[in-house]
């Protein structure tokens, strides 16, 4: 079976244009945050756009890879208060709607403070943990 130039090009070009759209929101900070470790670029965008206290939010997120690994399978969030030991009242619902995105619900932080947001990156039977920090004041 040969391959025609045109049909292989064509299909290099989707391949690339598919990579591409997985990823581009990453490399954007419009009104969101960016953590980055080991392979993974992950972007978020909450809504809505500023948390408060006692009130459910949701996070749109990215995932990309900075070099050549495949993006992400799967993808846990949690939320911890480090100075009071303990973490949110609710558990997050994940969902991964397209390679590298997920959109999480149910999230409250029913106290002001300082907050770190965790993302277990998941890739097979391997995890990496990208984190940040949030105060609500």
């Amino acid at each position: 079976m040969q391959f025609q130039p045109f049909l292989l090009a064509c299909a290099l070009l989707s391949f690339a244009s598919a990579q591409a759209s997985a990823g581009s929101d990453c490399n954007s900070r419009q009104n969101g945050q960016q953590i980055e470790k080991g392979p993974y670029r992950l972007a978020f965008q909450t809504e809505p756009s500023n948390i408060t206290v006692g009130k459910f939010f949701d996070l749109a997120i990215s995932v990309c890879t900075t070099d050549r690994s495949p993006l992400p399978d799967g993808l846990k969030i949690d939320v911890i208060m480090p100075m009071h030991g303990h973490g949110m009242n609710y558990r997050p619902s994940v969902k991964r709607s397209a390679p590298g995105k997920f959109q999480a619900t149910g999230l409250m932080m029913h106290m002001a403070g300082s907050w770190v947001l965790r993302f277990d990156v998941r890739q097979g039977d391997k995890a990496t943990r990208l984190q940040t920090k949030i105060t609500l004041k």
